[in-house]
């Protein structure tokens, strides 16, 4: 969703990437699902790529899945190339924002604000120092458990969107995949993918959309299967292909966030920290505040993640390479993805 704000920050859900044979689970906390950890391992913030996997009690359990399909240089590789995507997004749409109300600058400030735009900044500023949210997410500023549940939470999709969109453009298909034979197959992929980013930058994705672009990369899939042969010329290509198209549509948004919001039922105080980490687990941002309860949140929060944003710049040590055209993060995807089976996304499509 590409509002008036630009911004398109992200992070995906946290992921201690172990040993091959590691176990993965989120930190111990209420329910088991915790919140003050999340973002702490080197592995935290693995894209939102499938967004969370974590059911039941918390536990991270994947029918079928290879612990050795996940490999930490290429989930940071990931995460850097997806937050130099999104940062180029934020300043290009930042420029033009800046254009156009230049004039109106107090009268922006103000609307910022309340839509969310200057938290989205903040929050940006705060994943861009500090990727993992290592340190961030160590805040111990309070926040109470119901401010959280009134933040209008949206998904930043921005990037992916855009991402998937340039990925089935007619000269980025594998030259396997490009054979006439497939023709019916790209084209209800790219339709899809097209109306996808068009509903995203007017403000989400809507569910049947999502729906037909899944079901249009599963036939592509099933093409694929039946006609092709490994022994085919680059039938590696056109696998890790359509493996990261399956895999990227899935990270658009994650409804499993709001099994999440249900465990601040328990009445336990929360953290910034745990709010900015809950943030990068699950690719949001800020939305437009709707009422005068959501205005007064976001009022108490600005000053709040300025001096955590503050805290991370002051500590950043490598700075972020733009990423203009998406190149970084097309191939950071597919390097992220490659290693996933397709019975490990079906199975996961079957537990959300």
């Amino acid at each position: 969703m590409i509002r008036r704000s630009g911004i398109a920050f992200a992070l995906l859900f946290t992921l201690a990437v172990g040993a091959a044979d590691a176990q993965m689970g989120y930190p111990r906390r209420y329910g088991g699902y915790g919140m003050s950890r999340w973002g702490a391992d080197p592995g935290a913030g693995y894209m939102a790529a499938l967004g969370s996997y974590a059911r039941g009690q918390g536990v991270y359990a994947l029918e079928k899945a290879k612990a050795d399909a996940i490999n930490v240089e290429t989930v940071q590789k990931w995460n850097a190339a997806l937050r130099a995507r999104q940062i180029q997004l934020a300043k290009d749409e930042a420029e033009a924002r800046a254009e156009r109300n230049a004039e109106r600058q107090a009268r922006v400030d103000r609307a910022d604000a309340r839509d969310g735009t200057a938290l989205n900044d903040l929050l940006l500023e705060i994943f861009d120092s500090d990727p993992d949210v290592v340190r961030a997410s160590r805040v111990a500023t309070p926040l109470p458990p119901e401010a959280i549940r009134d933040i209008p939470f949206e998904w930043a999709s921005e990037a992916i969107t855009i991402c998937l969109d340039q990925m089935t453009a007619r000269d980025a298909v594998p030259p396997l995949l490009a054979d006439p034979v497939y023709e019916a197959d790209r084209a209800a992929v790219r339709a899809a993918m097209s109306r996808a980013v068009a509903e995203d930058a007017k403000g989400a994705v809507a569910t049947d959309t999502l729906a037909k672009a899944r079901a249009a990369v599963a036939t592509f899939r099933a093409s694929f299967a039946k006609r092709a042969s490994d022994y085919d010329p680059g039938y590696r290509d056109a696998k890790v292909y359509l493996t990261t198209l399956d895999a990227l549509i899935r990270t658009i948004n994650d409804p499993s966030m709001k099994l999440f919001l249900k465990l601040l039922e328990d009445g336990e105080e929360r953290t910034v920290g745990d709010l900015i980490a809950f943030m990068q687990t699950f690719n949001l941002r800020f939305g437009p505040a709707e009422s005068d309860r959501q205005v007064e949140i976001y009022a108490r929060l600005i000053p709040a993640l300025t001096a955590v944003r503050d805290a991370a710049v002051a500590a950043r040590t490598t700075p972020t390479t733009p990423d203009p055209n998406g190149s970084n993060l097309r191939a950071a995807a597919a390097a992220a993805f490659q290693g996933m089976d397709w019975k490990e996304l079906d199975a996961h499509e079957r537990s959300r």
